[in-house]
């Protein structure tokens, strides 16, 4: 007799305590660490011998390293959220700059 309305159910990324720019400082963070070890291993599969892509997607690495530094540094100055997850998002980006700092000198 009586319907019920079901509420849908909407998925979200993170929960409603986590700043925004954390997110997205672990979001870019954790790309950079992805393509810069994708790199690594597709020039060793080919022995060093890679096109000019590589070099690009290094290059966007960086640039997304970076930027999610930037997104962890300023989620500090936000109310909402957890510390502890913008130090992981801060540590994230700093270890992607890391890697690409020693893939550089290497």
């Amino acid at each position: 007799m009586f319907s019920r309305r079901r509420k849908r159910k909407k998925y979200k990324f993170a929960d409603d305590q986590a700043a925004v720019d954390t997110v997205i400082s672990l979001i870019f963070g954790g790309l950079s660490i992805l393509i810069t070890v994708g790199c690594i291993i597709y020039s060793t599969i080919q022995g060093g011998k890679v096109s000019d892509r590589v070099g690009i997607l290094m290059l966007m690495s960086l640039v997304m390293g970076l930027t999610g530094l930037g997104f962890g540094i300023h989620s500090f100055r936000l109310v909402e959220g957890d510390n502890n997850l913008k130090r992981t998002s801060v540590i994230v980006s700093i270890l992607a700059l890391v890697l690409l700092l020693v893939m550089y000198l290497i």
